[in-house]
């Protein structure tokens, strides 16, 4: 086996790590790796291997799911903890082996199991194992088991008694699980290895300086320091690598490779048939020589022997072309910079450029910047974060060249420790406030006056009185300041919705999702105003058809509409009024016709209880007129109806032609 050492590792944000190990082999050889039990399915899903310079990977091969009594059940060895030959022998009995050294030299012969020897002195008893042999020229020997030197002649069990030690090797390690690989080519040559596996998410944390002096020649400017916190909780120490960090969110996914999994396959049946006699073939007349000659395929043939030769030739190329392209991709110049930023796609990488070293079950801090950037120290009062103070803050704008990953932010000035704050990702030329401290040192007080404006607008369309009016909000600012330096305040002022417009000031310094956002100075131990004025426009609604004479008198008082609208408007209040007094009629012969039903229907029952005596037949008589002129009423009620009917179709038919053919809009003053 040949060490196998982690030369490049990628962490990501989104808990995952690239692994790439790098070694040099000659000739043939087998290469080791252990992963927890955890972390197989990942490495089956990532795993790459490159044997360069013309090598080739013959098999990768892992440690099953079996467990170990299984695995151990196969073969037909057990050796105890104590007394591990003497267990093991009488279980090789009838292997040939080779003792040596004798009296006699060396003996072949087949094993017959351990007589134990029994001698006696000083008043104790010792028992000697001795191995009980059956010599190649048919002597039965013994020989005192632990002054002989024993060979295995038997290559099966050889391989058995491997196999068993190996096995019971790695079940010490409960959660390890090995991969072996197994590489053939000819002299000195690189295997790359490569995987993914779950990794602790790298976090990042900044310093910033404020009014740093970075050289005598220069005035004070401010600095930011950034640091990665790195996690190695494998169980291997992490020398000298090459450590990138990638911020970024791909796609990831654990899927389980590892555990075997079996289908269900159907059953067919043998269907049974009666024998057949071979037939007898005719000979032909002619004989034909095959075009082709027949080849012979040697079991140990090698895919690329089988193939014609421009195939073959192919084979051999992308066989060692693509070990050699894949070793030129990989030569990366580096530049003499603590980090190197690489972007890839919507992901940007830090490349550290030194090599790192992070102990196994170890974290470290990897520093990733140093670099002045332009800002200044600022104010920014956002009453739902502070009611009475602002917020000082660092107006950060990203000089660095660099992306810069969000992460705790300490601030220190002229030395001292000052606040802390949370920076968002920042890309090249981005600026941003970073809030770190109260500013005790200005207060804030705020007056809002709020109230609706006159109506400034009639519109009167497709049946609907409008009303347009403003809605007016006046918000004053009072900066108290005790400080003896003047300072520049951002004033987050919030948009509550689309709709409110701005009238004082007139356009802010920017806008952000829920404020707007104003500059503006404030002088020392001065109290200093900053007055927002906003507008929004409202809408008030009314159907024509709903409205009554008195809300008809206060639109004419308050002088809404022109003399002509106002008696268009009479006029359609009066078509209206035709449709409500024909509706009325309407009503009434309804209520008249449920009445003479409800009548008609206590008649019935009286009538039916009537018998032939005279006095009731008079009786039935008048019940019988009732209903006869009861029935007269009703045909009338229905011939009124239809009329009524087709007199209110008319009058709404000139109702809707009215409001139809009113269109009126004014500005009032």
């Amino acid at each position: 086996m040949t060490s196998f050492p982690i030369r490049r590792v990628v962490l990501y944000k989104h808990g995952v790590g690239y692994f790439e190990r790098e070694t040099q082999v000659v000739g043939n050889q087998s290469l080791a790796l252990s992963f927890k039990q955890r972390e197989v399915s990942d490495v089956l899903k990532s795993l790459t291997v490159l044997d360069l310079h013309g090598g080739i990977v013959s098999t990768v091969s892992y440690d099953s799911t079996t467990p170990i009594e299984q695995l151990l059940a196969e073969i037909a060895l057990s050796i105890p903890d104590e007394g591990s030959l003497v267990g093991l022998l009488p279980q090789l009995k009838g292997a040939r082996v080779v003792v040596k050294p004798t009296a006699a030299g060396v003996i072949e012969g087949v094993i017959l199991g351990i007589d134990k020897l029994e001698t006696h002195g000083d008043g104790q008893t010792i028992t000697q194992p001795r191995l009980a042999l059956l010599t190649d020229a048919g002597d039965v020997r013994t020989f005192n088991l632990f002054d002989l030197e024993l060979t295995l002649l038997d290559e099966g069990l050889k391989r058995d008694l491997d196999f068993y030690l190996r096995t019971q090797l790695a079940s010490k390690k409960k959660d390890a699980r090995t991969f072996t690989l197994f590489v053939q080519g000819e002299g000195e040559r690189t295997v790359r290895v490569s995987y993914v596996l779950e990794a602790p998410v790298w976090k990042a944390t900044y310093r910033i300086l404020l009014d740093e002096q970075t050289s005598e020649n220069q005035p004070p400017s401010p600095l930011i320091q950034g640091w990665a916190v790195v996690d190695n909780t494998s169980d291997e120490d992490w020398q000298d690598v090459e450590l990138t960090l990638v911020a970024g969110l791909p796609v990831s996914f654990v899927h389980d490779l590892y555990t075997p999994r079996y289908i269900k396959r159907p059953v067919v049946e043998v269907k049974e048939t009666t024998g057949v006699l071979p037939p007898m073939i005719e000979a032909g007349l002619e004989h034909f020589e095959a075009e082709e000659p027949v080849v012979c395929l040697h079991a140990m043939a090698s895919p690329s022997d089988l193939m014609p030769k421009t195939a073959r030739a192919s084979y051999s190329l992308a066989a060692r072309g693509g070990a050699q392209a894949e070793k030129a991709k990989s030569a990366v110049s580096s530049v003499p910079l603590q980090t190197r930023e690489r972007q890839i796609g919507d992901l940007f990488e830090y490349i550290i450029e030194k090599p790192v070293t992070v102990r196994r079950n170890q974290s470290a801090l990897v520093p990733i910047l140093l670099k002045p950037f332009s800002g200044r120290s600022v104010l920014l009062y956002q009453k739902t974060a502070r009611t009475e103070n602002p917020i000082r803050c660092v107006e950060f704008e990203n000089t660095t060249g660099l992306t810069l990953e969000g992460g705790p932010v300490t601030v220190l000035e002229r030395g001292s420790y000052v606040g802390e704050a949370m920076l968002d990702t920042l890309k090249p030329t981005e600026k941003r406030l970073i809030g770190y401290a109260v500013e005790l040192a200005v207060r804030v007080l705020d007056n809002i006056d709020s109230h609706q404006d006159n109506i400034m607008r009639v519109i009167i369309r497709n049946g609907t009185f409008k009303a347009q009016y403003d809605q007016l909000k006046k918000t004053t600012y009072t900066f108290s300041s005790k400080s003896d330096k003047e300072q520049i305040v951002y004033l987050d002022h919030p948009r509550e919705d689309a709709e409110w417009n701005l009238i004082e000031p007139a356009t802010p310094y920017e806008t952000t999702e829920n404020y707007w956002r104003f500059r503006f100075n404030i002088t020392p131990n001065t109290t200093t105003k900053f007055v927002v004025h906003q507008q929004k426009t409202l809408y008030r609604s009314w159907n024509l058809s709903d409205i009554t004479d008195k809300v008809l008198r206060s639109w004419i008082s308050a002088k809404y509409l022109d003399k002509t609208s106002e008696r268009a408007l009479r006029e359609l209040l009066a078509a209206r009024q035709v449709v409500a007094q024909i509706d009325d009629k309407i009503d009434q012969l309804k209520q008249e016709r449920d009445k003479i039903y409800a009548e008609q229907k206590r008649i019935r029952e009286n009538l039916s209880a009537l018998g032939d005596r005279s006095s009731e037949r008079d009786l039935r008589e008048r019940f019988v007129a009732t209903l006869s002129q009861q029935e007269d009423r009703l045909a009338k009620i229905q011939s009124e109806e239809r009329k009524l009917y087709t007199e209110r179709d008319a009058a709404r038919e000139q109702f809707n032609q009215l409001v139809d053919k009113f269109d009126y809009e004014t500005a009032l003053s």
